[in-house]
């Protein structure tokens, strides 16, 4: 992609295009995270004719690629800043990405009554393919089945191609991004908010594997830099806990090939109590176990890689979020999804770079703190996972593209 290539517009309240600024004008830069909200960050002259637009509460942007929409969220910042140099000032507007809403969100026991205070039921439980009851929960709490009260202003379903195993969840008061992240884990499945025409749309994918075809390396001309860590499991064995008391108590122990093999390799048996309390349902137990296992219970490998500008395996082209890419490193083949994108696009260009694995994994600390922290919070703490966990991996990726 070129700078030409990227195309943002600003949208008013109500999600109508007002105007389009210039790719001479940008000076741009947004993130983009798997299965999580993204982020953004745009300069303006003061004195610009879209500046007053997108200084309005619940105004926005939608920036565009040359294949599809890339992002496309609310402002939740506007700063203006002026110097002796530039009297006129400029203003420094930040904003979410759509997926946004799933995170400002809960999922009701009872969505059908809105109000959180008098739910009559313990649990809102569906049951079918992974993707149907992802579908199934945005539907009935915000979407088009969800009373008007709680019900998101424009939000329409995407495509539900029924993908995924067959499971049963249950949910009462979870965050509803949250809820699908851990569904989605069992169904190699990508979701995400974004507006096309005048309406957000739900949308859920298929993890697509590139391996085969995308090897990205430094040595045949596909990346100017690479940074590569790898870290041990965050949970071998899960003993999931269900309804009972003492003894009588359900438990359950979850593990798989790739988590025992990676117990052999660290020489550490690393076990995680999860609790359950809220089904007495065996499958749902294993369930569980099964989501810490696809999210924790593998050597995790962590890469940071900036494509060459023209390198002919190019980000929206050959591959793109969520895609499981090859990438070389000492003539070792390490596989990965893509789980975040750096974007910058301003008069020094467009540049690109990308985020395999779990981008907390350069972080000692962060690392440990996402191995031991509940995943209720992964997309609870909206603001934390945009400005700071994911943060200090993606300066490293500025520094690397050599923005800064």
């Amino acid at each position: 992609m070129k700078l030409q290539d990227i195309t943002v517009e600003v949208r008013d309240k109500t999600l109508k295009r007002v105007g389009q600024i210039r790719p001479e004008e940008l000076d741009l830069t947004f993130t983009d995270n798997f299965n999580n909200v993204g982020s953004w960050a745009l300069t303006l002259a003061a004195e610009h004719p879209l500046c007053d637009v997108l200084r309005t509460p619940g105004s926005g942007v939608i920036i565009t690629g040359p294949d599809d929409v890339l992002m496309s969220g609310p402002m939740v910042k506007a700063e203006f800043n002026a110097t002796p140099t530039d009297i006129g000032g400029s203003v420094n507007f930040e904003g979410v990405s759509d997926t946004v809403c799933l995170a400002d969100s809960l999922a009701f026991p009872e969505p059908g009554n809105p109000n959180g205070a008098t739910q009559t039921q313990a649990h809102d439980v569906h049951s079918g393919k992974a993707e149907s009851v992802m579908h199934a929960f945005v539907k009935y709490n915000i979407g088009p089945l969800a009373p008007d009260a709680r019900r998101k202003t424009g939000l329409i379903m995407g495509t539900d191609g029924g993908r995924g195993p067959d499971i049963v969840q249950s949910a009462r008061f979870p965050v509803l991004g949250n809820l699908l992240t851990e569904i989605a884990l069992l169904g190699d499945l990508g979701f995400r908010v974004i507006q096309r025409g005048t309406n957000l749309v739900f949308e859920t994918y298929v993890i697509t594997d590139r391996t085969k075809l995308v090897r990205l390396d430094v040595r045949n001309g596909t990346l100017s830099g690479q940074k590569v860590a790898i870290s041990p499991p965050g949970t071998t064995r899960a003993i999931v806990a269900g309804q009972g008391e003492q003894e009588d108590r359900q438990f359950l122990q979850v593990d798989t090939p790739e988590s025992i093999a990676a117990e052999a390799d660290w020489g550490r048996r690393i076990e995680k109590f999860v609790d359950q309390r809220n089904t007495g349902d065996w499958s749902e137990l294993q369930q569980a176990g099964d989501e810490v296992m696809a999210d924790e219970g593998f050597t995790a490998i962590n890469v940071q890689i900036v494509p060459l500008e023209d390198s002919p395996m190019r980000y929206g082209k050959e591959w793109g979020l969520g895609d499981k890419l090859t990438v070389i490193v000492d003539d070792q083949e390490l596989v990965s999804v893509v789980t975040g994108i750096v974007i910058k696009a301003d008069k020094d260009g467009f540049k690109v770079g990308a985020l395999m694995g779990d981008a907390t994994g350069f972080d000692a600390s962060a690392a440990l703190n996402k191995r031991v922290s509940n995943t209720e919070t992964r997309l609870s703490a909206l603001e934390a996972n945009t400005a700071s966990s994911a943060s200090a991996a993606n300066d490293q990726i500025l520094r690397i593209m050599g923005v800064w």
